[in-house]
């Protein structure tokens, strides 16, 4: 997923999201979703919220936020507050 939003952003930044299938990313993006919101980093399951952090922005990037469950992330990333 690190690597995937890193080629996502630079794609971005020349205007050149076409050069990808944005559907197979989105595909890919929403599979590493858990059930508590979370994501995996890829099929070793580590969880992490920069893994969070990687899928959303990169569905951000895509217009494509819609594609996961925004509700459950969001309450993954306020779960792991440690203050």
């Amino acid at each position: 997923l690190l690597y995937t939003l890193s080629a996502v952003q630079v794609l971005a930044m020349y205007n050149r999201l076409d050069a990808i299938d944005v559907e197979a990313v989105v595909r890919y993006t929403v599979s590493l979703q858990q059930d508590d919101g979370s994501f995996i980093g890829d099929k070793w399951g580590e969880v992490d919220t920069r893994f969070t952090f990687c899928a959303v922005m990169c569905l951000s990037l895509l217009h494509q936020l819609d594609a996961i469950d925004v509700n459950k992330a969001v309450d993954f990333v306020l779960s792991c507050m440690n203050f």
